[in-house]
């Protein structure tokens, strides 16, 4: 290999940390990052302890990179993979599979974003009112008031629509990962869709 083909020093840097990260948030939705170590990320990601402190302080400044970088970037690419959809209803039941699809490939992201960030102690005491899934709540509403502005559904409360499309969501999520038993979250996720499009209402006779 000759220089040319050679990555960069910084790209190696990069890709460490890179690497570090993404064996983190595998540790700490295993172990919890209260009970979680240096070490263990060090041994998931193949690297010498000195190695990790080299790019983050500390396990919370680890853990905090994680959320803000790893995770943030999860989101953004789920909600990019939707940008192409037209219609806003269509596009909101693409975002919501889109997020199905995540938690089946890489259900540690999803524990890590469903549980751990809630249960650690210290992450919310140095970042109080930190809601992982507002970025999803903000995305949501922002297409329900497209819908009704495009006069696709009628006039709702699009904050309410939000928390309660994005609560279903999260606990469809959190069934999953609690329970022992088999959760179809993809035929679940298709009867919430009917709802959303047809609403709970007996209709008329005529």
């Amino acid at each position: 290999m000759n220089s040319i083909d050679k990555p960069s020093r910084k790209a190696v840097r990069q890709n460490k940390r890179d690497k570090i990260l993404n064996s983190a948030i595998v540790v700490f939705a295993q172990k919890g990052s209260n009970s979680a170590t240096i070490a263990d990320v060090a041994k998931k990601a193949r690297v010498a302890m000195g190695t990790v402190y080299v790019h983050f302080e500390s396990k919370e400044d680890l853990l905090q990179c994680c959320m803000d970088e790893v995770i943030s970037n999860e989101l953004e690419t789920i909600i990019k993979k939707t940008a192409n959809i037209s219609d806003p209803m269509d596009r909101l039941y693409a975002f919501f599979m889109q997020h199905i699809t995540l938690v089946n490939e890489k259900p540690y992201i999803a524990r890590f974003i469903t549980v751990e960030v809630r249960q650690s102690e210290s992450f919310a005491n140095r970042n109080p009112g930190y809601n992982p899934l507002q970025r999803y709540l903000d995305f949501v509403e922002e297409i329900a008031n497209t819908a009704v502005e495009s006069g696709r559904i009628r006039a709702i409360d699009t904050k309410a629509f939000s928390l309660l499309l994005v609560g279903a969501m999260d606990i469809i999520i959190w069934q999953w990962l609690a329970t022992d038993t088999h959760l179809d979250i993809e035929t679940i996720s298709f009867h919430i869709r009917q709802i959303l499009q047809a609403g709970i209402l007996v209709k008329e006779l005529v």
